[in-house]
């Protein structure tokens, strides 16, 4: 298995065979069910019994618990394919809607506010602007209003940002403005009034660090996305507060403080929007409050390999894209069985990587091509880290498609490396599925 694969544990439900079998109890009681309720002692047991053995056929339970992992340096294509066929499974989609206020600083020290939707069409299609009437276009257009490209004004604004380590406020500058497309969308109100819209997946800098909105307030939500209850009390990390006679670049003005959210509610399906931050704190103030942004795998990581690749220094290139272990190895296991390999082989993927990586630097650099555009050319062998959320029920769906002797080998070894986490998580339900399903191919029910 490749050194840089790595799955954790980033938030889980506790106890959760025990929140399967509080829901299981209730589904077969007439009595309300409460957490004060005494449970057998072998309430694991239980579960395995009267939901998982003999094809029972009532599984409805098991989507309760919800367990979150961090991935990291993975292949492209295992995102790819993790995304494909997958059933209750949640993909690190962190989005706002379109009227949440970004906050930039101003030079004078004061701030501006600029609603993200608008944000994003003026990246996405530039400014308005008229020429004069009597004065045609560089290609012999007519006279008339149309879009200014305004990209490069929008990077040098000087974004608010917070430096995680002090707790002060900073600035930063935009590295892209992304469209999400229509996702479910929450309020948030907080205790001093101000609201935040977001997805349930956003991340949010709360007192107790980076969580996902969902984990932070132990949201629960039915199949309709309607709020049924918030089971934790959490405080999100806000603007700093205005003194008499401070400055906005002056403290206590530069320091975040925590404000406790008060409610959540469902506002239905939305266009959402999320912008990319570049610099060393990848975050930025969305009506007030600390949300990260949506960092992806590319940017600067790539263009600092292609640099040095172009003026001749080293550079890891394994540490940023993937060659296959079967490939440095000299033989890989197909459907026909064991084919040796030629040692060119590893050549020429290091070379085409070397390639990709030197192509990106001067597209960025040289030629002034947006990261969103000169991604197109790196190919999937690109590592990428990504967030993921399962129930037990998906989690089990999962793992029998893609922990089977013939799915891809970098696939089947993520199953390997989340199921000492499922075995610690649910040691009762992992027991049995690893008996009667891991490696099977049998869908999950």
């Amino acid at each position: 298995m490749d050194s840089l694969f790595q799955v954790v544990v980033l938030n889980q439900t506790p106890d959760p065979e025990r929140v399967v079998y509080q829901a299981m109890h209730q589904d077969y009681s007439p009595e309300f069910v409460t957490p004060e309720e005494r449970l057998p002692e072998r309430y694991g047991e239980a579960v395995v019994r009267h939901l998982l053995e003999g094809n029972r056929g009532h599984y409805g339970p098991l989507e309760h618990p919800q367990i979150t992992f961090a991935v990291g340096y993975f292949p492209h294509t295992v995102m790819q394919q993790a995304r494909t066929h997958r059933v209750g499974v949640s993909f690190d989609v962190q989005c706002l809607a379109g009227d949440t206020e970004v906050t930039f600083v101003r030079s004078s020290g004061g701030l501006r506010k600029i609603k993200i939707a608008q944000l994003y069409d003026l990246w996405a299609n530039g400014e308005k602007a008229i020429r004069e009437r009597k004065l045609r276009g560089c290609q012999g257009e007519p006279p008339a209003t149309y879009r200014r490209d305004c990209k490069t004004r929008l990077q040098k604004m000087r974004l608010r940002v917070l430096n995680e380590d002090i707790g002060l406020f900073e600035t930063g500058h935009l590295q892209n403005v992304m469209c999400s497309g229509l996702q479910p969308v929450y309020r948030l109100t907080l205790a001093n009034g101000k609201t935040l819209d977001c997805t349930v997946n956003h991340r949010l800098y709360t007192s107790q660090g980076w969580q996902r909105m969902g984990d932070a307030l132990g949201l629960v939500v039915d199949n309709t996305h309607q709020v049924l209850a918030i089971t934790k009390t959490c405080k999100l990390m806000t603007n700093g507060v205005v003194c008499p006679d401070a400055l906005y670049n002056q403290k206590p003005w530069l320091k975040a403080h925590p404000v406790g959210v008060v409610s959540v509610e469902y506002l239905g399906m939305q266009t959402t929007y999320d912008l990319e931050v570049e610099g060393p704190w990848h975050n930025f103030v969305a009506n007030g409050v600390v949300v990260h942004n949506s960092f992806r795998y590319t940017g600067q990581q790539i263009a600092a390999v292609g640099q040095a690749l172009f003026w001749g220094k080293a550079a890891d290139v394994e540490q940023l894209f993937y060659v296959p272990q079967t490939v440095k190895e000299g033989k890989a296991k197909t459907r026909q069985g064991v084919k040796t390999l030629s040692p060119e082989a590893l050549e020429i993927i290091l070379e085409q990587y070397r390639n990709q990586a030197i192509a990106y630097y001067r597209l960025t650099e040289e030629c002034g091509v947006p990261y969103e555009d000169a991604r197109n050319i790196i190919g999937y062998g690109i590592r990428q880290h990504f967030v993921v959320s399962f129930n037990c029920r998906s989690l089990m769906h999962f793992l029998d498609l893609r922990a089977k002797e013939d799915a891809q080998l970098e696939i089947r070894q993520l199953c390997e490396l989340i199921w000492p986490h499922f075995q610690a998580w649910c040691p009762h339900i992992a027991a049995w599925y690893k008996e009667n399903r891991w490696g099977k191919a049998r869908l999950a029910p």
